[in-house]
C-alpha cells in the first residue's frame, strides 16, 4: 500500500504529463498515431517528445499531441510541428535520436531540419 505522499507524487507526475499533451500553446508537436504510425513506433516517439519538452522546461510554450490523420504509410513515425506565423514542418521516419535533434534545433533553435522533412515521390515537400 502506498502512502498519501507517494500517491500525491504520482498524481503530480501524471498531471504534468497530461497537461503538456492537452493545453493550448503557441507551438504544437503532433505525432501521427494512426495504425501504421503506431506499428512503426510512434507511441515511443510521443513519449520521448513529451519527456524532452518537460526536461527542457518548454512545458509552458509547447504542446505535444497525437492525431491519426498525420500518419503517412511508408513514412512513419511522422511528427508535425505547427507554430504561429511559421511554415509547418512535417518530419518523416522519426527516431528517438531525430526527436532529440528536432527539439534542440527546431523547437529551441527555430531552424527547420531540411533532411528530415517529409517529401512526396518527386522530392517536393508535402
Amino acid at each position: 500500500m502506498k502512502s498519501i505522499d507517494e500517491l500525491n507524487a504520482i498524481k503530480q507526475e501524471y498531471r504534468s504529463a497530461v497537461t503538456i499533451r492537452t493545453s493550448d500553446y503557441e507551438t504544437r508537436i503532433i505525432v501521427g498515431m494512426g495504425n501504421s504510425g503506431i506499428v512503426a513506433g510512434a507511441r515511443d516517439i510521443l513519449k520521448t517528445l513529451v519527456k524532452l519538452i518537460e526536461n527542457e522546461g518548454l512545458s509552458g510554450k509547447v504542446i505535444v499531441t497525437q492525431e491519426a490523420r498525420v500518419s503517412k504509410v511508408g513514412h512513419n513515425p511522422v511528427v508535425k510541428i505547427v507554430e504561429d506565423g511559421v511554415k509547418t514542418a512535417v518530419y518523416s521516419n522519426v527516431t528517438k535520436d531525430m526527436a532529440k535533434r528536432i527539439v534542440e534545433e527546431h523547437i529551441k533553435g527555430g531552424k527547420i531540419i531540411e533532411e528530415y522533412l517529409l517529401t512526396d515521390d518527386t522530392g517536393k515537400e508535402e
